[in-house]
């Protein structure tokens, strides 16, 4: 990716987190860039080309996140891992995922947009499953998929109902349950 590319990636984070997806205009990602428009639609044809592209950008990001959990022992990964999948301690990243949530919602009638939260939620349960696995947890595979059903649901709570107040007893009982 150019470093025009990645500030291109950087203002739509930005931009999203301030506007939404409904209200992202690609103006509205130039205004966050030192980039104009014009650059931006050198490098995307429209917000949807640059959206799919995003997601692309985000899910390396997740990738590099995961492989940089490195704690002396697996039990303090899975509690790391869950700490960054709920944003137990991050109140900056809800707006982030309020916009997120509004573009996972196009994915029901977007196979490109699927196809790209498909594989958003392949990496996360890989790692859950890894962690799990590590942990010497039975049946790591279906672990995985109850924690990260479990970890969805509450932030659509937290993000519909603006209650972040579950979140860390949701947590904790995930890790009792291990």
């Amino acid at each position: 990716m150019s470093d025009s590319e990645e500030e291109i990636m950087n203002s739509t984070y930005i931009a999203l987190c301030k506007h939404g997806y409904a209200d992202l205009t690609i103006e509205k990602i130039a205004d966050e860039s030192e980039k104009g428009k014009s650059n931006i639609y050198y490098h995307f044809d429209d917000k949807k080309a640059l959206i799919l592209d995003f997601l692309d950008f985000m899910k390396d990001n997740l990738e590099e996140e995961f492989e940089s959990l490195n704690s002396s022992s697996p039990e303090e990964n899975f509690d790391e891992l869950l700490d960054m999948m709920l944003g137990v301690e991050d109140e900056e990243m809800w707006d982030f995922h309020r916009a997120l949530m509004e573009i996972q919602g196009r994915a029901q009638y977007d196979e490109d947009f699927e196809q790209k939260f498909r594989e958003l939620d392949e990496i996360v349960l890989e790692k859950f499953t890894e962690t799990l696995r590590e942990m010497n947890v039975e049946r790591p595979e279906d672990q995985a998929e109850l924690i990260v059903s479990t970890v969805q649901g509450a932030l659509t709570r937290k993000l519909t109902l603006e209650n972040s107040e579950g979140l860390k007893k949701i947590k904790e009982e995930i890790k009792k349950d291990i």
